[in-house]
């Protein structure tokens, strides 16, 4: 490893050890003065968190199978097309884990789309707005702003694919599995680090096929757990995935980008 590699992953540990403790200890003192108004029902938690966990299995094996015949090259016709993207939007999106818990007779809230007390809306803000500060001080070359606007096509781009398809699709996917794993084993703190870390090897296939070595993805994906954990803990803390959604949709700064 070379001197600048080596500095790199320095500066990227300052920023990911201090931030974190930083962004924990404002949730925790926020949530704590503004107290959430109520609890996530969860009604059958282990027959729930089977199925969010064999839902989270397809939607991997669906970006697997997406990946690889793009991989090839190969033009496939509409019948082997349709299957995949169906499954995508099912499992890797996911619409079908809504569904469940809509034939479930689960409310809008109990999804964790809590909107009360708005001012938990500043809370995730503010969490966004902590990962851009340390990432200017510890961590510039993560902040990709300019790449992310014009590889999303513009903020209607940014919007699409940040907040809806990436921090909505994945915090509700966390929450779904957290809350149920929590009235499993009975640990808050477990269940969001358990939660976490399979949504960050999520991402090992998309970076595979890219191109990137093994080593690297599993490093990667390791390195992601800390942000992820952080924006669990905000979800766990205001019974909302709202906060967590907006401080994670619109991440475009940070180690995790390096």
């Amino acid at each position: 490893m070379g001197l600048c590699s080596g500095i790199t992953l320095q500066r990227g540990k300052q920023f990911t050890d201090w931030f974190f403790y930083v962004a924990i200890l404002a949730i925790h003192f926020f949530t704590r003065k503004i107290p959430p108004r109520g609890e996530f029902e969860v009604k059958e938690p282990r027959k729930e968190l089977k199925v969010a966990v064999l839902f989270a299995a397809l939607g991997a094996l669906f970006i697997v199978g997406n990946l690889y015949l793009r991989s090839t090259g190969e033009q496939v016709g509409f019948l082997v097309r349709l299957p995949l993207l169906l499954g995508m939007a099912l499992f890797t999106f996911p619409v079908g884990l809504a569904l469940y818990l809509w034939r479930k007779k689960y409310k809008l809230p109990q999804f964790g789309l809590a909107f009360r007390p708005v001012s938990f809306l500043f809370l995730g803000v503010l969490i966004w707005a902590l990962t851009g500060l340390f990432a200017f001080i510890f961590y510039r070359q993560g902040i990709i702003w300019a790449e992310g606007y014009e590889e999303l096509g513009g903020v209607a781009g940014m919007i699409w694919s940040g907040l809806i398809m990436a921090g909505l699709a994945e915090e509700f996917s966390r929450f779904v599995m957290q809350s149920r794993l929590q009235r499993v084993i009975h640990s808050s703190g477990f269940s969001i680090l358990i939660a976490t870390a399979l949504w960050a090897f999520m991402h090992f296939p998309i970076n595979y096929f890219k191109g990137s070595q093994v080593s690297s993805i599993i490093v990667y994906c390791i390195q992601i757990i800390p942000l992820g954990f952080i924006w669990g803990y905000l979800t766990h803390r205001t019974k909302s995935i709202v906060p967590s959604t907006l401080a994670h949709g619109f991440n475009l700064w940070g180690f995790q980008n390096g």
